[in-house]
C-alpha cells in the first residue's frame, strides 16, 4: 500500500527554512545572552542620535528608487516600458512575499504585475536575472572590500604580513569597482547573461541591441543603491554608538557583503539568520560580540 505524504517537497523545503532561519537566530540570541554579562568590562556605551537615524531611514528609500530604477532601465533596455510610479508599485508590493524561501516569490509576483502593464513574461524574467546578476556582482566585491580594510579577518586562514602593496589597497580596490561597472556595461556581457539565461531557463532568446551608453546606466543606478544603502547603514549604527566616519568604507562593505550572503541562501526566506550572522562576524571587528550580535538582529 503507497502512503502518500500529507506534505509537499515545496512545504517540507519551506518549513526546513523557517526551522533552520529560526535555529540560526535562537543561536544568535544565545550568544547574546551568554556575552551580555562581559558587556560591562569592556566600558561600551550607547549612544542615540535621533537625526541620524532619520536620516538614514530616508537613505534606505532613495536606495530603494535607486534599485527600481536600475530595473526599469533595464526592461527599457529589452524593448518594453514601464512608468516610473508604477515600478516603484511593483517593487515594493512584491517585496512583500520576499520571505517567503527559495528567493523565487518576489520574482514571480513581480512578472505577473508588469505583464499587466503590457510588459512580456519574457522580458519580466529577463529583467530580474539581468539586475540581480548586476546586483549581486557589485555587492559581492563591495563585500569583498570589507577584507581590504580589516584584512585581520583572516588571520590563520592566509598568511598576513605588512607590505608597501598595502598603502595602494583602496586605488587598487577603486579600480576593480571601475573595471567592473565597465565591464557589466558592455553589449558583449548583456549578450551573455541572456545566453545564460535561455541556457538556464531553456528557451530561446534573442539580446536585444544595446549600446555601451545605455548598459552603463543600471550598474551605475546599482552602485548607486549599495552605496546609498551602506551609508544608511552606517548612520544607523553610528546613531547609537560611537563609531568614527572613517569606519563608513568598512560599514559599506559589511552592508552589501552581508546582503550578498543573505541572497544566495535559497534555503532560507530571504537569508534570514545567514545574513544576520554574517553582519554579526563582521562587526564584532569594531564591537565587542554582544554588541556585534544586537546590531545585527535590528
Amino acid at each position: 500500500m503507497n502512503l502518500q505524504s500529507p506534505f509537499t517537497n515545496s512545504q517540507l523545503r519551506r518549513a526546513l527554512g523557517y526551522a533552520l532561519s529560526l535555529i540560526i537566530l535562537f543561536f544568535l540570541a544565545r550568544v547574546l545572552a551568554q556575552t551580555w554579562n562581559d558587556f560591562a568590562a569592556t566600558n561600551f556605551r550607547f549612544t542615540f542620535d535621533g537625526a541620524r537615524v532619520i536620516v538614514s531611514l530616508v537613505l534606505l528609500v532613495l536606495a530603494r528608487v535607486f534599485a527600481v530604477e536600475a530595473w526599469r532601465r533595464i526592461i527599457i533596455a529589452l524593448g518594453d516600458a514601464l512608468p516610473f510610479t508604477f515600478a516603484m508599485r511593483v517593487w515594493f508590493v512584491s517585496n512583500l512575499a520576499r520571505y517567503v524561501p527559495g528567493n523565487i516569490w518576489q520574482v514571480a509576483a513581480m512578472m505577473t504585475m508588469v505583464n499587466a502593464k503590457g510588459v512580456s513574461k519574457t522580458n519580466a524574467l529577463l529583467s530580474q536575472i539581468i539586475y540581480t546578476a548586476i546586483a549581486l556582482s557589485i555587492s559581492g566585491l563591495l563585500g569583498i572590500f570589507f577584507v581590504v580594510f580589516q584584512p585581520q579577518v583572516l588571520q590563520g586562514l592566509v598568511p598576513i604580513s605588512p607590505s608597501p602593496l598595502n598603502n595602494y589597497l583602496p586605488a587598487l580596490a577603486a579600480s576593480a569597482f571601475s573595471a567592473l561597472i565597465v565591464g557589466l556595461a558592455l553589449p558583449q556581457m548583456f549578450r551573455l547573461i541572456i545566453r545564460v539565461a535561455a541556457k538556464i531557463s531553456r528557451r530561446d532568446l534573442t539580446a536585444p541591441p544595446t549600446t555601451f551608453a545605455r548598459g552603463l546606466v543600471p550598474p551605475l543606478y546599482s552602485s548607486a543603491m549599495w552605496l546609498t544603502n551602506g551609508v544608511a547603514f552606517f548612520l544607523f549604527v553610528s546613531a547609537i554608538t560611537d563609531l568614527s566616519l572613517a569606519q563608513l568604507p568598512a560599514l559599506i562593505a559589511i552592508n552589501a557583503g552581508a546582503y550578498w550572503i543573505g541572497y544566495l541562501s535559497f534555503i532560507t526566506p530571504s537569508g534570514l539568520g545567514f545574513r544576520e550572522g554574517a553582519l554579526a562576524f563582521m562587526l564584532a571587528v569594531y564591537f565587542p560580540t554582544p554588541i556585534a550580535v544586537a546590531l545585527s538582529l535590528l
